[in-house]
């Protein structure tokens, strides 16, 4: 029976009869199928004495795309080009040389191996003991048929020595098993069925006693059973991912033998385990936060702890909104002796204190000194005018400075305050953020704790030819002058905090602004969202520890950027309702978060007799075609995903589907 991770429990299974005789010493067997039936796994496990299970992709998992990747791994933690291929060939070589024997050991395939690559053996049983990672759905079945009192067998073609194999289990609470059967130890395999031979004379029972659960369709499906062993096929997790996101294929496709998209997909695939909710938006954003929010976060406080440390930086603070997810997984993975703080610092809290209007986005930032200030002098409240261009406001602001000046003294005294609660050591202070144009925040902080000790660390820092601000000391992620990201609203979304924006800072809390319904529609959303990104590092540093990943910048951009460039109908539909803002105030400027997916391109169209709009063309972002006759009537749509090209008459019925 095949069976997926989501719908394991319930699958349909086919029973077989099965008759083999001998003929001068070969066997033969006839399998006959005979009907099918809906099979509970766990009302199967309860028919059954004994119950066995694969080790590999079925009770651990190892988070690469492909198992020799690991040795990929190797080759870039250690620097020690042409290991990668020189393993697999050491493989092959032992396999042909040892021919009698229907496996090998890991001795044996190291006796192959370049003089210069051999002290790794050692370095590949260590990397192995410490990146397998249970597989969660099949743990509960494991202790499920241990709850029960069946008695567990555990059968893998493995070159590990058994030792290893043992210690591995134990590591990942796997106990209480009857007994390990490893090819490596008895030299019989399951891809040769004889292993399972040797299984049924060793425990002296009937096959039909047994029940088998493995990843390999053949091994531990079909040859299980051949012996009368009913068998469970249960698919890897990685294959389910891949069959359902095509664009990690075409990341896979564009970025062969990089190891930092192979962990980064790995990791993504322990999505399957997440529970279906009954509330299909919110299982979206669930798996939406952990396979794209998850690598960008974790590669951005990798990249950040390694500058942290670096830098000798003792104490860090995360910016409000964007530093929310940030500072979750930032303290996770970071350093004990790292101090770690949640700041507010919001732009209009600049405007207010330094009344500093030189570079910055005039029709915000006049605009929001004039809302604030008005309410807090009595000349101001009855003279402010309702400004009808930048230029007037900013005019009135210079013409009652004195007034305004006072009223920033008594601003920054209040953030003053906010500041001192949190005790920071003024020495070597990081401050974190995402995408900046005038280190905004950073401005803030060292105003009260010296420019000098503060360094900004962010994503990307947009440049602006009419601005430079080399004074105040910065590191950033993405070193290109633009980022690649194709919609920095997409980052935008996948770290803001499930909170209003913010108007200022009273009684040393932060003073929120009504949201409007699609920042309360977000807000609503992010929670699954952060969570998930959280879970993802947990689960990087469950299976990594220490050890580099290789999920750098180039690697993300590529992965949030065919996610840009290739959405799904599912992605359109969710995404449809939510906004992104672009001004400070987060009232005004309201547009889709992926604006590509919903904004067409110039259309194109053809005239009859040069004066009849006989056919319009409408092209859209992520690969779709529209024609309408006589300009407004649906004629033909063609969706363009992949290599695949669909037809739909009407923009409704798929008529035509073509594979390129």
């Amino acid at each position: 029976i095949k069976m997926s991770i989501i719908d394991k429990i319930f699958n349909y299974s086919e029973d077989y009869r099965y008759k083999t005789w001998k003929i001068f010493g070969i066997k033969f067997s006839v399998v006959k199928k005979y009907n099918s039936k809906k099979i509970n796994i766990y009302e199967e496990i309860k028919k059954h004495d004994i119950i066995s299970f694969d080790i590999f992709d079925t009770l651990l998992i190892r988070p690469y795309i492909k198992p020799t990747d690991l040795f990929l791994h190797i080759e870039k933690l250690y620097k020690i080009k042409g290991f990668h291929k020189n393993r697999i060939m050491a493989e092959k070589l032992a396999r042909g040389k040892y021919i009698d024997y229907e496996d090998i050991t890991l001795n044996q395939i190291y006796e192959e191996i370049d003089d210069k690559y051999k002290l790794f053996k050692e370095i590949e049983i260590e990397l192995e003991e410490r990146i397998l990672t249970i597989h969660k759905e099949n743990k509960e079945i494991y202790d499920y048929a241990l709850s029960l009192g069946k008695k567990i067998i555990i059968v893998s073609d493995m070159y590990l020595p058994k030792e290893v194999i043992e210690k591995i289990l134990i590591k990942n609470n796997y106990t209480n098993y009857y007994k390990l059967y490893l090819s490596s130890d008895l030299m019989l395999t399951k891809a040769s069925s004889n292993l399972y031979k040797y299984i049924i004379n060793d425990l002296r029972v009937k096959p039909s006693t047994i029940m088998h659960l493995g990843d390999n369709y053949h091994s531990d499906f079909e040859n299980s059973r051949l012996y009368g062993i009913d068998a469970f096929f249960i698919e890897k997790i990685i294959n389910i991912f891949l069959k359902n996101n095509i664009r990690a294929e075409k990341l896979l496709h564009e970025n062969e033998n990089n190891i930092g998209v192979s962990i980064m997909l790995g990791l993504s695939a322990f999505s399957c385990f997440n529970k279906n909710d009954k509330n299909k938006e919110n299982n979206y954003w669930r798996n939406f936060g952990f396979i794209y929010g998850g690598p960008a976060v974790f590669s951005y406080m990798n990249w950040l702890k390694k500058q942290i440390i670096k830098e000798n930086i003792k104490e860090v603070l995360f910016v409000a909104r964007d530093g929310y997810s940030l500072k979750k997984v930032f303290d996770i993975i970071k350093p004990e002796y790292i101090k770690t703080h949640y700041i507010y610092a919001p732009r209009i809290i600049y405007y207010l204190i330094a009344l500093d209007f030189k570079y910055y986005n005039l029709g915000d930032s006049v605009k929001s000194v004039l809302e604030y200030y008005k309410d807090k002098d009595e000349y101001l409240e009855k003279h402010t005018p309702k400004i009808t261009s930048v230029t007037q406001g900013y005019k009135f602001i210079l013409d009652n400075i004195e007034i305004y000046k006072n009223l920033a003294k008594q601003e920054y005294q209040n953030y003053k305050e906010y500041i001192e609660k949190f005790n920071i050591d003024k020495d070597n202070i990081g401050i974190v953020d995402t995408g900046s144009l005038f280190k905004t925040s950073q401005k803030i902080i060292s105003l009260f704790l010296g420019k000098e000790n503060v360094i900004g660390y962010y994503w990307i820092l947009f440049k602006n030819k009419y601005y430079k601000s080399n004074q105040y000391k910065a590191k950033y992620f993405e070193k290109k002058e633009k980022s690649k990201i194709l919609d920095w609203n997409l980052i935008e979304f996948l770290i803001t905090s499930p909170e209003p924006p913010i108007k200022n800072i009273s009684d040393l809390k932060p003073v929120y602004s009504i949201p409007s319904k699609y920042e309360q529609k977000r807000m609503e959303i992010y929670e699954y969202i952060s969570a998930r990104i959280v879970e993802f590092s947990k689960i990087a540093k469950n299976c990594f520890w220490e050890l580099e990943t290789f999920i750098g910048n180039e690697e993300v951009t590529n992965w949030l950027n065919i996610l840009i460039n290739n959405p799904s109908d599912n992605d359109k539909k969710y995404f449809k309702s939510l906004r992104a803002y672009e001004d400070a105030n987060h009232k005004d400027k309201a547009v889709y978060v992926i604006q590509r997916w919903f904004i067409k391109n110039k259309g194109r169209k053809y005239y009859l007799f040069s004066f009849i709009p006989f056919l319009r063309k409408e092209r859209f972002a992520g690969g779709e075609i529209k024609y309408y006759l006589f300009s407004f009537i649906p004629i033909l749509k063609i969706k363009i995903i992949e290599n695949t090209r669909k037809y739909y008459l009407f923009n409704i019925f798929n008529i035509l589907t073509i594979k390129q």
